[in-house]
């Protein structure tokens, strides 16, 4: 038996005894109607989240090879894909509720809604990152297989699937992530003025505060939920993360260059990060041409007629009364309000990123530290922070200004991984030339900072805000806004807004033109602000 594989199997019985023992201990100690339930609803959430991530595996490998090798397809599709990706998940989350209860008025209608959430929270890491190692297989290997006349299902086993591994399995860690991320707003729904839950851990974690006002139980279970995630994380992603080495030689040929680290745990982290970065970096960096980008508006302008037709039929009075509402005069206060919240997060978390990412990159000690600490972080699930973070904020700031500091808390607590990973990799990528030209002339400290470090990050920085400000639309969606008891606390916002006239009122056409209010926001700073950044600095981008 291999060095790594017993390493692996006492590291899974030691997290499986520890997993059984603190599951032992909750149920045993702690007071709840529902503790006994907790074995059943892990079981309900790993299937609701495991469905997800097998639709989004099919479909985002089925679709993302297709696109690869059919340029015409290609041209329509992933533009169109890239512009839903930009849409606010939990700002449609609504409009699908409401259509999959439209079809199946049982709570069969309530979990293919959440599947659906989950799903589309998925699938995106997946087809771009299959979609982008496709089209970056070297010429010569494709030249190659041509001449040995390998084609049709055959050039997918053998050539494609290798090619793509690395990426398969860095855009599943990312899309698992993602679905615990949005596991509480997928299992605990308030719509309808009434709130619905799914058995799960999700839900409970949210009754535990707005139901049964128990801090402490929302907290035990935060922890498990935690290690769980940890121990799954390590089983499999990381698993196959040291695996997919074995395609190192494709890896280094066209995707992107790996260093060779003789320590496995190094090797580990190295490679995750990279997969990490290329994957969420490099869709962030695609151009197209004006027609692809009028003919994706325009199929993604069709799908949301087609989902307001498929809930009912609007006519002319219907749209009038819907969007003409007294509150839609505040409509520019509550977009100053939300884009004031993310500037402020955005601000804080890319200080903490910068500061955090140069260490971890320049300080070994610090990184056998924090390394270690950002992958337990990153299992967090951060939407099922929110809860425990307003009830403690509220009882020192009060409700209203507490569910503020909560907002900017979690919008920071979000955006700052995304920065982190894309800065670090940067500040390590730094060539060894560089840095000994920096010594020779005696760049040390702030110096070397100023004149070394932060050009060669600035890149790094513009892609990571990207990524940040995207995250960031999701959690303020959710952090505005919150039923709490039998009241409904919210702060003035796009997202307490949305949330009001969806959750509340079931207002679908008001709903669907804030969520396009959104949509245009993000794809237009996209588009106008960061994409120009993005050229501006490559005269500051690093060979790697």
């Amino acid at each position: 038996m291999k060095k790594s594989t017993k390493r692996y199997l006492v590291g899974f019985i030691i997290g499986l005894v520890l997993l059984i023992l603190s599951y032992t201990y909750v149920m045993t100690n702690v007071k709840n109607p529902e503790i006994g339930n907790l074995p059943y609803y892990t079981f309900r959430s790993l299937l609701r989240i495991t469905t997800a991530y097998i639709l989004s595996l099919v479909f985002g490998l089925s679709f993302g090879i297709l696109a690869s090798m059919n340029k015409r397809f290609s041209s329509i599709i992933t533009p169109t894909f890239d512009i839903l990706q930009s849409i606010p998940i939990l700002g449609y989350f609504p409009v699908a509720i409401m259509i999959f209860i439209a079809i199946f008025p049982s709570a069969i209608g309530l979990e293919l809604a959440s599947i659906f959430l989950l799903f589309t929270s998925m699938v995106w890491a997946i087809f771009f990152g299959v979609f982008d190692a496709a089209k970056s297989i070297p010429v010569n290997i494709l030249d190659a297989a041509k001449s040995f006349n390998i084609k049709g299902f055959q050039f997918i086993r053998h050539v494609m699937i290798p090619a793509i591994m690395p990426a398969i399995i860095s855009g599943s860690f990312l899309a698992w992530c993602d679905g615990w991320f949005f596991m509480i707003a997928a299992e605990y729904i308030s719509y309808a003025g009434q709130v619905r839950s799914l058995p799960g851990l999700g839900s409970f974690l949210a009754k535990s505060t707005y139901v049964y006002n128990d801090v402490n139980l929302s907290i035990i279970i935060l922890i498990v939920v935690t290690f769980l995630v940890i121990f799954i994380n390590y089983l499999t992603w990381h698993r196959l993360t040291e695996k997919v080495s074995s395609y190192m030689p494709l890896i280094k040929l066209g995707f992107f260059t790996i260093p060779h680290d003789k320590k496995i745990k190094k090797r580990r982290f190295t490679l995750q990060f990279k997969f990490r970065h290329h994957i969420l970096s490099k869709s962030k960096r695609r151009i197209y041409t004006s027609y692809q980008r009028i003919i994706s508006i325009i199929i993604v302008i069709i799908i949301f007629i087609l989902v307001i037709f498929s809930i009912k039929v609007p006519t002319l009075e219907d749209i009038k009364k819907s969007i003409f509402i007294p509150e839609i005069s505040k409509l520019p206060i509550y977009t100053f309000f939300t884009l004031s919240r993310l500037t402020i997060a955005y601000i804080i978390a890319l200080a903490i990123a910068i500061f955090m990412g140069i260490l971890a990159a320049e300080k070994k000690k610090f990184a056998m530290i924090f390394y270690p600490l950002y992958d337990i972080g990153q299992a967090i699930p951060v939407l099922a922070l929110f809860p425990i973070l307003f009830v403690c904020l509220s009882q020192t700031f009060g409700g209203r200004l507490g569910l503020e500091i909560t907002a900017i808390t979690m919008l920071v607590l979000d955006m700052i991984w995304y920065m982190f990973l894309n800065i670090a990799i940067a500040v390590k990528s730094i060539p060894e030339e560089m840095r000994e030209v920096s010594k020779i002339f005696g760049f040390k400290g702030m110096k070397r900072i100023k004149h070394i470090i932060l050009p060669a990050i600035v890149p790094a920085i513009v892609t990571g805000s990207i990524l940040a400000w995207g995250t960031g639309w999701n959690t303020i969606i959710f952090s505005e806004y919150m039923p709490y008891g039998k009241e409904v606390l919210s702060i003035p916002g796009l997202g307490s807004f949305l949330d009001k006239v969806g959750y509340e009122e079931g207002n679908t056409i008001m709903l669907i033109f804030i969520l396009s209010i959104i949509s245009s926001i993000v794809i237009l700073m996209e588009w106008f602000v960061w994409r120009k950044l993005l050229k501006k600095t490559e005269k500051y981008e690093l060979e790697t």
